[in-house]
C-alpha cells in the first residue's frame, strides 16, 4: 500500500513525503521518498551512531518514523507498539511504547534493517523490521510520521491529530496496515 503524508497544521508544506509499506510474515517493509521544496540542507546530527539503542533524541533531527502495533482485535488500542526512526544519515532509533509518553523501553530483541540516502533535495529510504515477539496480535495498526526542518519545524503524519500541537503517540488514530 502507499500514501502521502499530510502536514500537521494550517501553513504551507515545504516537503512532499510518499510512504509505501508491505506486511508479510511478521515483517514490515517501509519505503519512503521525501522531497524538499527549499534548498535548506537536511537536519542531521553526525554524533548519533548506527546503534539504534544509543540514539535517544534522534527525533530532534530530520526523521521518518513508523509506529507499528499488533492488536488482538481492532478495538484494542492499549496494546504496546514499536516506534522506529531513521535519519538522513541512516541513523536508526527504536523503542517499545507500552503507555504513550509514560512507559517505554528498548526492544529486548530487534531485527531492523535500514537504508537512507540523500541526493540534494531528495531523501529516500527503506526500513525493514521484524515485529518483536513482545508484540502480540493478528491485526497490524500504525502510522507513519516525519519530523523535518528546524525553522520552523514541520510535522507530517498519515493521520494527523486534530489538535494544534502534533502528537504522534495516539493509537486511536492508528490506521489498519494489514493482518497476520
Amino acid at each position: 500500500m502507499q500514501a502521502f503524508l499530510k502536514k500537521h497544521g494550517p501553513s504551507h508544506s515545504a516537503h512532499s513525503l510518499k510512504i509505501e509499506w508491505e506486511f508479510a510474515q511478521n515483517e514490515v517493509t517501509i519505503r519512503f521518498t521525501a522531497q524538499k521544496r527549499t534548498s535548506r540542507p537536511w537536519l542531521a546530527d553526525e554524533t548519533k551512531t548506527m546503534d539504534w539503542s544509543k540514539n535517544w533524541g534522534l527525533w530532534n533531527t530530520d526523521v521518518v518514523e513508523a509506529f507499528l502495533q499488533l492488536r488482538s482485535n481492532p478495538q484494542d488500542k492499549t496494546a504496546p507498539y514499536l516506534e522506529i526512526q531513521v535519519s538522513p544519515l541512516n541513523q536508526p532509533f527504536a523503542l517499545i511504547i507500552t503507555e504513550p509518553r509514560k512507559t517505554f523501553h528498548p526492544p529486548k530483541e530487534l531485527e531492523f534493517i535500514h537504508e537512507s540516502s540523500v541526493d540534494g533535495r531528495m531523501w529516500t529510504g527503506v526500513m525493514k523490521v521484524k515485529l518483536p515477539s513482545e508484540l502480540k496480535g493478528t491485526h497490524l495498526y500504525g502510522g507513519f510520521f516525519a519530523c523535518l526542518d528546524h525553522d520552523p519545524r514541520e510535522y507530517y503524519a498519515l493521520e494527523p491529530n486534530p489538535e494544534q500541537n502534533p502528537d504522534f503517540h495516539r493509537p486511536e488514530l492508528f490506521l489498519p496496515l494489514g493482518e497476520v
